[in-house]
């Protein structure tokens, strides 16, 4: 044979060849530990473990959501006024608070010094008695507001959050789910041995349990239909045996590798996709929080600018970009109202135009809400006139 066939081509006949021995081998094992089941994929998956394995990923991005909304409401003043429980000894931001308005105090009182400097050189106002008596009085407001930074900030705070309450009050399904069908089988003893038998009958035969088994299978048919729109779900609950329970939902895509473990692996990257989206919810929440923390801390130096007419765009600035970070939260939510509807008019769009694409237009309408929340800070600001 070496003298007819050419070494190279010999040895890539060998090659092949142990491959081929090794795979035989390799799902000769699988089907040892894992046998495969009448009803199941090689890996004992029926197309109710798909829909199941739907309900846990878009629940659990509705979780991650719901707890971001929960927390995007915490009161920076909540923080704020906590941080003394971690810290020891006494309240750092207790002592930064104090600072501030110290330094803010120097800083008005500076302005207030340049600003009169500056009039004063002008005979016709410093010779004007209600000049004085305003500046005076400005002295006195400046110093007040300064000192009541905290009062000022928080009342602002309390007005423009009530849209945000408002907003995140009412709980919002973010993505489709409705009401959970619980689904329970239970497999008699008899029908429990012949469901086990795979093709090696000792091995399946020793793995039987006796008596029956209960299972309960937790799905959520909106959630399945955003995937698969054409998913059909039985209105019996209660199933005596395995068999008739799988034929009750047959496959979404029968004319593609019907294999139910091959479906949840090919849905796995949407899952990665929806909880990526929610993370970064969550972070740029957190982020929001972080900033109306220290807008809090800091509040009265950019307030204590307004003491000259020169700086006072710096408090004006101030007070806007404080407003936008909390209106923040109201714009993401916004995004997810809009979202909701725009994803059910495209998909109807889509399919008006004989284009069946549910599960990729699910990708880009998640990817396009994440860029959203994204750019939420800044959407808010244009809304305040600073963007």
């Amino acid at each position: 044979m070496y003298g007819v066939i050419p070494y190279p081509v010999y040895k890539k006949l060998m090659f092949y060849r142990r491959m081929i021995y090794t795979a035989i081998i390799v799902f000769g094992l699988i089907q040892i530990f894992f046998p495969l089941t009448a009803y199941a994929d090689i890996f004992g998956n029926h197309i109710p473990d798909v829909y199941v394995d739907i309900t846990e990923h878009v629940k659990e991005t509705n979780v991650i959501l719901n707890n971001a909304f929960r927390f995007s409401t915490t009161s920076p003043y909540d923080v704020v006024n906590t941080l003394s429980e971690y810290v020891a000894p006494g309240s750092i931001a207790a002592a930064i608070r104090n600072a501030s308005k110290t330094m803010a105090l120097v800083v008005a009182t500076l302005l207030l010094m340049v600003d009169f400097l500056r009039k004063s050189i002008n005979f016709e106002w410093s010779s004007k008695w209600e000049n004085v008596l305003i500046f005076l009085i400005k002295i006195i407001v400046i110093k007040q507001v300064v000192q009541n930074a905290d009062t000022i900030i928080g009342t602002l705070y309390s007005m423009f959050n009530s849209i945000n309450t408002a907003a995140t009050g009412t709980a919002p399904e973010f993505l489709p789910y409705g009401t959970e069908t619980t689904y329970h089988v239970e497999i008699k003893k008899s029908i429990l041995k012949q469901l086990t038998k795979s093709w090696f009958d000792f091995w399946a035969d020793r793995n039987a349990e006796e008596g029956s088994q209960a299972f309960d299978y937790v799905i959520s048919k909106d959630a399945v239909q955003m995937f698969y729109s054409n998913a059909s779900f039985p209105s019996q609950t209660n199933f005596a045996d395995l068999d008739s329970f799988v034929d009750a939902f047959p496959n979404p895509k029968p004319n593609a590798f019907g294999f139910s473990t091959l479906q949840m692996l090919e849905l796995k990257p949407i899952y990665f996709i929806m909880k990526a989206i929610a993370y970064v919810i969550f972070v740029v929440v957190i982020g929001r929080v972080f900033e109306l923390s220290i807008y809090t801390i800091f509040a009265p130096l950019p307030l204590a600018t307004f003491a000259s007419e020169t700086s006072s765009e710096v408090g004006k600035n101030f007070l806007k970009n404080y407003i936008a970070t909390v209106l923040q939260i109201a714009v993401i939510v916004i995004m997810f109202v809009i979202y909701g509807a725009l994803s059910t008019y495209v998909l109807n769009w889509f399919e008006s135009e004989g284009a069946h694409m549910t599960k990729h237009l699910n990708i880009l309408t998640l990817c396009a809400l994440g860029l959203g929340v994204m750019k939420s800070g800044t959407w808010s600001k244009k809304i305040c006139g600073i963007g």
